[in-house]
């Protein structure tokens, strides 16, 4: 039986290789990422360039699914850089999958496309009764990375509607190098566990949804985001709780403060943003 033939851009970031790692047995894989490599399924290309992206996929030939990693990752990113790897690079990537036949793109978004829920003062609603985010909520972003996720994601949109490319849009928690929810106070209800992401992706790919947005966050105990669409319609099922891994009770209350006066803090330095 042949193998889906992926590619996954962004490949050498911290998503880029838990994906990797844990996905090469699956699938027919091949990773693009700006940085050096030596392995011979990996290709250099910076996806802000139009040319050099468009010369990669003549070499690799069309492939069946994209995962788009690549951009900036950091939230307090300065506009040039945003705009330039973030807009033109998303904008250029999808750009390639129509010249090039591909049929489907998981696009990385980030749960920071409504992080002004949490960040901008005063207190907002949705901390009165703490019903969770959901993607039926306005966008809501309060850096210039999440506006550039909000942009890749009518990129896709428009990409569906115009040509048919089948997208999945997957608003990501933090993803945390050493897997560990415990190393701040801000993380339990955001996190996204390596075996949850590496889940989440597997259903998206083999889903047969031709567009959708969901929030991809591990199962905790309290999130700030409403996960039930991906449960039902991708067929996400997540094992893992932030909560169970910590001994001392927290309060909701208590952290939603202290979260929302930190909130770039967390989202920034910290954070492992697709």
């Amino acid at each position: 039986m042949t193998q889906t033939k992926i590619l996954i851009t962004g490949s050498k970031g911290i998503i880029g290789k838990i994906l990797t790692g844990n996905l090469s047995n699956d699938f027919d894989m091949y990773g693009l990422d700006i940085k050096d490599g030596d392995d011979n399924r990996y290709f250099k290309a910076d996806v802000s360039n139009y040319e050099e992206l468009a010369s990669f996929f003549k070499e690799i030939g069309s492939v069946d699914c994209i995962v788009h990693l690549a951009g900036d990752p950091r939230p307090d990113a300065a506009w040039e850089s945003v705009l330039k790897n973030n807009v033109i690079g998303t904008r250029n990537l999808y750009e390639c999958a129509r010249q090039h036949s591909v049929k489907k793109v998981i696009f990385a978004s980030s749960n920071l496309v409504t992080s002004g829920y949490i960040g901008f003062p005063p207190p907002v609603k949705k901390f009165k009764g703490m019903p969770e985010i959901t993607v039926h909520d306005h966008i809501r972003p309060d850096s210039d990375y999440g506006s550039s996720k909000t942009f890749g994601e009518s990129v896709a949109r428009q990409y569906f509607e115009c040509y048919g490319i089948h997208s999945i849009c997957l608003r990501l928690g933090w993803v945390i190098e050493n897997d560990d929810p415990t190393v701040d106070e801000g993380a339990p209800n955001v996190w996204l566990s390596h075996r949850d992401l590496i889940h989440l992706i597997k259903r998206s790919i083999s889903s047969d949804i031709p567009f959708g947005i969901y929030y991809g966050v591990s199962n905790n105990k309290v999130k700030f985001w409403d996960i039930s669409n991906a449960k039902r319609e991708l067929g996400y099922k997540p094992k893992d709780d932030a909560y169970s891994l910590i001994h001392e009770p927290v309060s909701l209350m208590t952290i939603v403060p202290r979260i929302r006066k930190k909130c770039l803090y967390y989202f920034g330095r910290k954070t492992i943003a697709p």
